[in-house]
């Protein structure tokens, strides 16, 4: 169930990518050389939670296991990559472009500590699944798709 808080965090993460744009632009503009930070895009993601543990869902169409890079760190986990756009020939012409490419930096805080023994992290059909046991008190640790 999606709360007023969500709504809240989601509002924030948009805010800032805007304002990377607009700094980036104008870094751009100035001559600027050094890289400002730049997420692309918002991912799509669920997490829900039952008696045993915390599981994240997120869409991830059109990637590979090899592009997703997972960690966390105290109670964030951090889901980090890059969808690159396929480039057409240059005979096509787009006329709308509808979906998300680029670079995404999403942290999803943990609502309990979670154990790093027996974590699931799968990628099937363009959706990742991810099982945090909980009750862990590791703080800092990657994690491998299968």
């Amino acid at each position: 169930m999606m709360t007023k808080l969500d709504d809240f965090e989601r509002s924030i993460a948009e805010l800032r990518n805007r304002m990377n744009d607009i700094l980036n632009n104008m870094a751009e503009e100035t001559g600027y050389s050094e890289p400002l930070h730049k997420t692309d895009w918002i991912l799509d993601f669920d997490v829900l939670e039952d008696k045993d543990d915390i599981i994240v869902d997120v869409d991830l169409p059109g990637m590979s296991a090899e592009e997703i890079n997972l960690s966390i760190s105290g109670n964030v986990l951090y889901i980090i990559g890059e969808r690159k756009r396929k480039i057409g020939r240059e005979d096509e012409n787009y006329h709308i472009i509808g979906r998300n490419y680029g670079k995404f930096d999403t942290q999803i805080k943990l609502t309990a500590p979670v154990s790093p023994d027996n974590i699931k992290a799968i990628y099937k059909d363009g959706v990742l699944n991810i099982r945090l046991p909980k009750t862990g008190n590791k703080s800092e640790f990657k994690l491998i798709l299968e």
